[in-house]
Order: structure tokens, then C-alpha cells, then sequence
């Protein structure tokens, strides 16, 4: 009796081992995931990417107010693991809010330009009770810090306001190749002076759900700020999008402060997943302004110039559709903005933002 339970321990004991030797392997493959699955974000962080806005009241019929925007932005890889020592290394890891242990960090760097004018453009004298003529061209340094969940964008806008700007004749000679009215009234645009712009905006992916294996819907609410001398308000909103093969980014912006492109969190996004290279989905977007200071409203700080009563609280309403194939991602939001000065005719200012970009 004895013997055999001897004989039935030995045997046992390497079962045992063998089952442990197991598990350990499969925790070890469990611990580092292939490219492409869930956790995996080696090609996600490896991956800038190159954006081109364009907005325009013109996708909407009219040519009035903020009537163009054009942006030009370029982000990143991750800088976690750059390489850098010294100060370049220090620098980045200092930099307030967009440091966040054990996620990614990007650098931005962007160049645009926004039009505005009054409704009227026939005008040689514009009506002064009408929105100023007014440019404002700019360049962006922008930093991100991310994660699966959170998204922090800290960014510096420096630029010019008036006619140093450029917005006339970029205005005037987008007119001329399309063959429509010019636009009359520009000697009384705002005065040049120096913009300086400093913004942040925090994002959160709150709810990311796959309804089925690939349909699936998230939340991005936001909260930020800008503060300088040409655009100071606080704002806050969200974005709610429903799709096949979801990005895994942050969701679509504007061409506004901070807007520098969105990469991959991780190496399910289509744009640099292995299994899948095709996105299809629609989204509703919402965002509030409580507006201390605008200049394109207010008029030149410390010059006297044309400008009209603004209103304290706007709000822009968007809706539109995204298509990713392969790298490229390409987006069409339309958008109503409410009235932002008191003698502004119509409940909205209409117009569409087209996004282009590709992952490298």
C-alpha cells in the first residue's frame, strides 16, 4: 500500500511541474502581446502624423463672418523613449500637465491662418455695426501627453493680426480663381499687432464599447482654456461617434488652439493595426465658449480700430462623417456656430472643416 502511493506521488509530481511550466508560459505570452491586440502600442508610438485642415463658410453656401481657416500640423512619434539626455530630456519631462507616467508624449508643430469678415463684402465702407474684417496667421507649438483613457494638450500660438496677416490678399485671390465677387472693404480691417495665445485642453475616452466585433461607439468629453491678448474664454464639450473600427484616438477637432492632429494610442487604430486598415463612422460634436476677449470682436488691444458688442457665451454644434484607408484618415464636419455679436444677423454662422491626414 505504501509503495503504491510512493509509486503515485512520483508520478504526480512532475504532472505538477509540467502544469506549473505551463502556466508560466502562458502568462509570459499573456504579459507581452502581439502587435495589433488589445494593451499592444509599439507601432501606435511609433507613428506621427501629418494633418491638413481646411474650414470654409463656402461648403455651406454663404461668405460671411468666420468665413476660412486653413491649418497645416505635423505630430510626433512618442518622445518617452527618445533617446535624448541633457536638457532636451529634462525639458520634456518637466513641462507642466502633459507628463503622465506610463503614457505617451508628442511634440506639435502647426502653421494656419483664419478670415473674417462682415456679412456684407460689397461694401467698400463696411457697416460699422457689423463684424470688422480681420486676419490672423500664426504659428503653434503644441505638446500632448497620453494615455488609453486621458489626453492632455498644453499649446503656444504666436502670430499677427492685421494686415501683416496676409488674409486679404489669400482672401482676395481665392475669389479671383473662383470666379466670385471681391471682397470690397478690406482697408478697413483691424490694425497689425503681435498675437500671443497660450491654450490647454484635456480629453477623456470615457466609454469605448464594441456593440459587435467591430461596430463599436465612444465618449470624448472635454474641458480647456485659452488666454492671451487675441482669444480668452474658457470651454467645455464632447464628441460622440458610432462606427466600424473606431480609431483609438480622441476624436475630430477643429482648427483651433491645440488642434494638431490626433495619433494612435494603440496598435488596434486601423490606421496601424496589422488585422484591420479600414474605419467607417459618424459623429455628433458639442462645444461651449464663456469668451472674456476676442479681438476678431473687441478690436486691436492698444489701438483704436473697428469692432462690435460681442456676446459673452458661444456655442459651436457639429455633425459629420470619417473614413480611414490604410494611414489616411479623412473627415467632413459641418458646423453651426452661434451668434457671437449682438447686431449678428441669423441664429447661426454655417460652415464645413474637412480634415485630411496620414500616420507615418
Amino acid at each position: 500500500m505504501h509503495r503504491a502511493r510512493r509509486r503515485c506521488g512520483r508520478g504526480i509530481r512532475p504532472l505538477f511541474r509540467r502544469a506549473a511550466a505551463l502556466a508560466v508560459a502562458a502568462g509570459t505570452a499573456l504579459a507581452a502581446p502581439p502587435a495589433g491586440a488589445a494593451g499592444a502600442t509599439e507601432r501606435a508610438r511609433a507613428a506621427p502624423v501629418l494633418t491638413l485642415y481646411v474650414e470654409n463658410d463656402s461648403f455651406t453656401g454663404s461668405d460671411e463672418y468666420y468665413t476660412s481657416g486653413v491649418k497645416l500640423s505635423w505630430l510626433s512619434a512618442d518622445l518617452v523613449d527618445w533617446g535624448q539626455t541633457g536638457w532636451r530630456r529634462r525639458f520634456v519631462e518637466i513641462l507642466p500637465f502633459v507628463n503622465r507616467p506610463g503614457g505617451q508624449k508628442n511634440f506639435g508643430l502647426a502653421i494656419g491662418q483664419n478670415i473674417y469678415t462682415p456679412r456684407d463684402t460689397t461694401r467698400a465702407n463696411p457697416d460699422p455695426a457689423d463684424r470688422p474684417y480681420a486676419g490672423w496667421t500664426y504659428v503653434e507649438l503644441a505638446f500632448v501627453s497620453k494615455t488609453a483613457a486621458v489626453s492632455d494638450r498644453l499649446s503656444l500660438q504666436a502670430g499677427i493680426v492685421g494686415p501683416n496677416s496676409l488674409a486679404r490678399d489669400s482672401q482676395r485671390t481665392l475669389h479671383r480663381w473662383i470666379g466670385t465677387t471681391r471682397p470690397m472693404g478690406w482697408d478697413y480691417q483691424l490694425r497689425n499687432e503681435a498675437g500671443v495665445n497660450l491654450g490647454f485642453e484635456r480629453r477623456w475616452r470615457l466609454y469605448a464599447r464594441a456593440l459587435v466585433q467591430t461596430l463599436g461607439l465612444d465618449l470624448i468629453p472635454h474641458l480647456g482654456a485659452s488666454l492671451g491678448n487675441v482669444q480668452t474664454y474658457a470651454n467645455a464639450g464632447g464628441t460622440l461617434r458610432f462606427g466600424f473600427n473606431l480609431p483609438s484616438d480622441f476624436g475630430v477637432q477643429l482648427a483651433r488652439p491645440g488642434s494638431v492632429g490626433g495619433s494612435p494610442t494603440d496598435d488596434l487604430d486601423p490606421r496601424v493595426a496589422l488585422d484591420r486598415n479600414f474605419s467607417l463612422f459618424g459623429f455628433g460634436t458639442a462645444d461651449g465658449r464663456a469668451v472674456a476677449r476676442d479681438i476678431f470682436l473687441d478690436g486691436n488691444t492698444f489701438r483704436t480700430s473697428r469692432s462690435v458688442s460681442k456676446r459673452p457665451f458661444v456655442a459651436d454644434l457639429g455633425a459629420g462623417v470619417g473614413l480611414i484607408a490604410g494611414p489616411w484618415q479623412l473627415t467632413y464636419t459641418q458646423v453651426w456656430r452661434t451668434r457671437e455679436f449682438k447686431a449678428q444677423r441669423g441664429r447661426f454662422n454655417n460652415f464645413g472643416s474637412v480634415t485630411l491626414s496620414r500616420a507615418y
